[in-house]
C-alpha cells in the first residue's frame, strides 16, 4: 500500500472527526487537538492502514490517554485549584441532542467509549476491542450494559399521551 491520498484523508476527516472528538472526550480535555494529531500522524504514515477508521480510533484513544496523563501531571505540579470542567460543553454543536450528551456523560468512560465508537464511529466489535485493548466479549458486555442503562434512563422520561 502507498501513502493515503489527500482527498481520502479529507473525506475521512469530514466523516469521522466529530465522532473521534466525542470519543476522545472520554479521556482528555482537548479532544480537537488529539483528533488533529491523529490525522497528521495518519498523513505521515508510509502505508495507509488496512482500515484507517479503526486505526484512527486506536491512535486517538492512546493520544487522549497520554494527553490526560500529561494534563493531570501538569495540574498536580502547578498545584492550582480550579473548577472542574464538565465532560461535554453545552455549546458543543456537533452533537444533535443535549439529552443524549447528558445521558452519555453519566456512563463510565469505558462504556461510553464503546458506545461512541460503535454507534458514531461505525466500528465493529472487533475493532473496538482492538482499539481499547480488551476482548470482544468485554466490549460486547460494556455495549449491552451501556445501552441498557441508557434505555432505563430514557424510558421513564417519556410518558405516553393519554387518549380519550
Amino acid at each position: 500500500m502507498a501513502r493515503i491520498e489527500p482527498e481520502r484523508l479529507g473525506r475521512l476527516f469530514d466523516e469521522h472527526a466529530a465522532a473521534l472528538g466525542l470519543y476522545a472526550r472520554s479521556w482528555c480535555e482537548a479532544p480537537e487537538d488529539v483528533v488533529q494529531e491523529a490525522f497528521v500522524k495518519l498523513a505521515g504514515e508510509r502505508n495507509e492502514p488496512e482500515r484507517p477508521e479503526a486505526w484512527l480510533y486506536r491512535v486517538v484513544r492512546n493520544q487522549a490517554i497520554s494527553a490526560s496523563r500529561s494534563f493531570w501531571r501538569r495540574r498536580k505540579r502547578e498545584r492550582s485549584v480550579s473548577l472542574t470542567e464538565t465532560w461535554f460543553t453545552k455549546t458543543d454543536d456537533r452533537i444533535d441532542a443535549q439529552e443524549a450528551v447528558q445521558l452519555l456523560s453519566e456512563l463510565d468512560p469505558e462504556t461510553r467509549a464503546v458506545i461512541v465508537a460503535r454507534i458514531w464511529g461505525g466500528l465493529t466489535f472487533d475493532e473496538v476491542a482492538k482499539s481499547q485493548g480488551c476482548s470482544i466479549a468485554t466490549v460486547h458486555r460494556r455495549y449491552q450494559a451501556g445501552l441498557q442503562r441508557l434505555q432505563e434512563r430514557i424510558e421513564p422520561s417519556w410518558i405516553a399521551p393519554k387518549t380519550i
